[in-house]
């Protein structure tokens, strides 16, 4: 079994794309990872989702609205192998592999493939041993406290997240309540409510007990969606970290118990794998919406756990995230933070079209005669605030890059936000953005440009990423650098 690490972005060139697959790796384990990686080389999310029901993509609205998201790709090799007259493959010494804007992991298990695990980092950490900006960003926008958790990432920093993620999904669940569906119950009792069944009752109750049989359809709190937490519950809990994890606060520990009430009569650990079979097709439900969420991420985790993927139908398993929106939730967890931001910044969420301010401001009798009347274009900047606070003219948009911009702007990025201040009427612009820190000092980079034309200015953030050989020093740092951040912006 072969373990890669690689980065994202890894395609620039300078550096080189790493070569992986190098002539001093023993060449059948680098074919083994070649063929691996041949199942998702070049491969769209957007493909690699309806190949897998073990694959887990943040955010999960890919490609809903036209972002571009759903085309991303995980890796592509590039290079040819090298085979025989009987076309069997000799060498892939020439073979490399690139990365996209994808973090996270994948793991290959099951018949026809070779065990590979592949993990992505942050191109923007340093190169220790642990990506404890990955597990920052984790660890911020989903509200997991790994410091409390004295949670060691030596140990399978890919695969752990799986149970760390758990009460993140288990809390949004809930919050639409305890899912309940229709079930179908045999019962033999006096209190008759259902179709008698007569065969059954025959052969249970004769002479007569006072008891009928029959079958009885109730909207049940116990089902196979409830009995798949519920196991995984108990997979939890098996695990090392596994009672701390189930116990991180009141409500985590309120809903579990509301999961135990609810399936204790007909829970049985030697159900698992009928609870697994009934559960192989995705919910679908007008209310319980986020329930598909946590029915995959806990049949991602019992398969893992439990049978290992291989009678798995697909040998395709992990959890992914694009790195821009996993840049921008941060940042919305700085700006929009009550304590720190004072909700000075609004966050609009063109995912799921929620914020947007209106281009054109035609009238409804204008828009009937233009061609795109029925466009209602809207535009969604990352985070901008009023041009109004307390008396003052402090308005601002800002938009999060998750690529290093020490080496210019792009065109396009530059006159959209530009467009942005000229339809908000906004005069101060600019851009957040992650560097890797190379110097004697931490410091927040800022640079100030004055706009032509209208005027107004155009300003630089640029965040570090500190070098540290402990997690809890890592964060300590990364919050000096967000105080740091907001006096800025303040």
């Amino acid at each position: 079994m072969a373990h890669i690490t690689l980065t994202d972005n890894s395609i620039a060139n300078p550096p080189p794309i790493p070569a992986v697959l190098k002539s001093d790796t023993p060449p059948e384990q680098a074919i083994h990872v070649f063929q691996d990686l041949q199942q998702v080389s070049g491969k769209s999310l957007g493909e690699l989702c309806k190949e897998s029901e073990n694959l887990l993509v943040f955010p999960h609205c890919l490609g809903v609205h036209d972002d571009g998201l759903r085309e991303l790709s995980v890796c592509e090799l590039v290079g040819s192998p090298c085979y025989d007259q009987e076309n069997s493959l000799l060498h892939v010494n020439e073979v490399k592999i690139k990365t996209g804007n994808v973090m996270g992991f994948l793991g290959f298990s099951g018949k026809g493939s070779w065990g590979t695990q592949l993990e992505i980092r942050s191109r923007f950490t340093d190169n220790s041993k642990e990506d404890f900006f990955l597990h920052y960003l984790l660890e911020r926008v989903f509200k997991i406290n790994l410091f409390n958790l004295d949670y060691s990432f030596n140990q399978s920093p890919g695969l752990d997240f799986l149970y760390l993620l758990f009460p993140y999904f288990l809390k949004k669940a809930l919050g639409q309540g305890v899912f309940r569906s229709y079930q179908t119950f045999e019962k033999n009792d006096s209190a008759v409510r259902g179709a008698v069944n007569i065969p059954r009752h025959l052969r249970q109750n004769l002479p007569f007990k006072g008891t009928v049989a029959y079958r009885s359809r109730e909207y049940s709190y116990d089902n196979s969606m409830t009995q798949l937490i519920r196991h995984t519950i108990e997979c939890i809990r098996r695990k090392e970290i596994g009672p701390r994890i189930l116990s991180l606060d009141e409500e985590i520990r309120q809903g579990i118990k509301q999961i135990e009430m609810a399936t204790n009569e007909t829970y049985s650990l030697q159900k698992r794998q009928k609870v697994l079979q009934e559960n192989i097709r995705p919910v679908h439900h007008p209310y319980y919406t986020q329930y598909r969420n946590l029915q995959k991420l806990c049949l991602m985790i019992l398969n893992h756990s439990a049978i290992r993927y291989e009678e798995s139908r697909n040998s395709l398993y992990g959890l992914l995230f694009d790195g821009a929106w996993l840049w921008e939730e941060y940042l919305a967890t700085i700006l929009c933070d009550a304590k720190l931001g004072e909700k000075q910044f609004i966050h609009p969420t063109n995912k799921n079209r929620k914020g947007g301010i209106a281009l054109f401001n035609n009238s409804k009798d204008d828009n009937e005669k233009i061609s795109f009347s029925k466009c209602y274009r809207r535009i969604y900047p990352d985070f901008y605030r009023e041009n109004v606070v307390c008396g003052l003219q402090n308005g601002m948009i800002l938009d999060a890059k998750y690529k290093g911009l020490e080496q210019g702007l792009v065109r396009d990025d530059l006159y959209q936000i530009i467009s942005y201040m000229h339809t908000m009427k906004i005069s101060c612009g600019g851009f957040l953005y992650p560097y890797q820190w190379a110097g004697e000092t931490e410091e927040l980079q800022y640079q100030c440009y004055k706009l032509a034309g209208y005027g107004g200015t155009f300003q630089l953030y640029g965040i570090p990423i500190p070098e540290a050989k402990e997690y809890s020093h890592f964060k300590a740092k990364m919050r000096e650098q967000e105080v740091k951040l907001l006096e800025r912006l303040q």
